[in-house]
């Protein structure tokens, strides 16, 4: 499958996704509610929800499952972006081309609409997805501790902590930011699918991975100034980590192409 193919099962995913996700979200006479329909309907690739949806393909996971986990995700992840736009983090006022949730509206509504969107993550994973109690408490507990303090928290703390960062240090906070959202997803499916410890680990890595390389590659098209000296370092490492990455899979006995076919596209992702 060619880049544009895996691009347009994306794409058509997309639409399904969307179609899903909205029935989430109501329209109360409330401008908070307002808000929050803004933030998570501004548009966006849902990119994390589409891993989710590869590898439960991959898994034999169904698509209706796989689609309310990446709900989950994708309003926690989009709960971060209108948090990290915030004036007292990155005080960005668009992002995708519109304007961010506190430009549109104000500061203190767009906390509460990002503190909105966190705590209904957690309620589509507790009282939507139909699997047992013990995978049921293994999600949220995973989600809980790649997104707290440990995790997204500390990325972004360290990112905004230092107006310089070396680019060694700017793949520690890819891990935390990015990665550990996305081997979330990865490793969600193996918790589904009733893997082993040893093969969620795998998971594990190989979302992180996954992360690691979408982000060197929006790095690449955010900072065209990056020095020679950056650039060839992260383009060793990205190669380094999808070897990795596909040792992984064989070891996992995955063997749906477009589980494949998705890392050789974002080896070249322009996002």
């Amino acid at each position: 499958m060619q880049a544009f193919e895996i691009e347009a099962v994306h794409n058509k995913f997309t639409k399904k996704f969307n179609v899903e996700l909205y029935k989430y979200f109501t329209k109360k006479n409330s401008l908070l509610n307002e808000s929050i329909n803004y933030s998570i309907m501004a548009g966006g690739k849902r990119f994390r929800p589409f891993l989710i949806y590869i590898f439960s393909k991959a898994f034999n996971i169904s698509t209706s499952t796989s689609i309310k986990i990446g709900i989950s995700v994708e309003m926690l992840h989009n709960y971060s972006l209108v948090h990290d736009d915030l004036p007292a983090m990155d005080n960005d006022n668009y992002r995708r081309g519109k304007k961010t949730t506190h430009f549109k509206y104000n500061e203190y509504i767009a906390i509460l609409a990002g503190c909105g969107l966190l705590t209904m993550s957690y309620q589509v994973l507790s009282s939507s997805i139909k699997v047992g109690s013990k995978k049921k408490i293994a999600l949220i507990k995973r989600l809980t501790e790649i997104s707290g303090d440990d995790g997204l928290l500390q990325g972004q703390f360290e990112d905004l902590s230092s107006n310089s960062i070396k680019y060694q240090n700017r793949i520690r906070i890819n891990k935390l930011k990015t990665g550990l959202l996305m081997s979330y997803c990865t490793e969600a499916v193996g918790i589904i699918a009733g893997r082993n410890k040893l093969e969620l680990k795998l998971l594990r890595q190989v979302g992180l991975n996954i992360g690691e390389i979408f982000q060197i590659s929006d790095d690449f098209n955010d900072e065209p100034k990056m020095s020679t000296k950056e650039k060839k370092y992260l383009i060793q490492y990205r190669l380094q980590i999808f070897s990795q990455t596909l040792r992984s899979l064989k070891k996992l006995g995955i063997k749906n192409n477009q589980v494949y076919d998705l890392l050789d596209y974002l080896m070249e992702l322009k996002v």
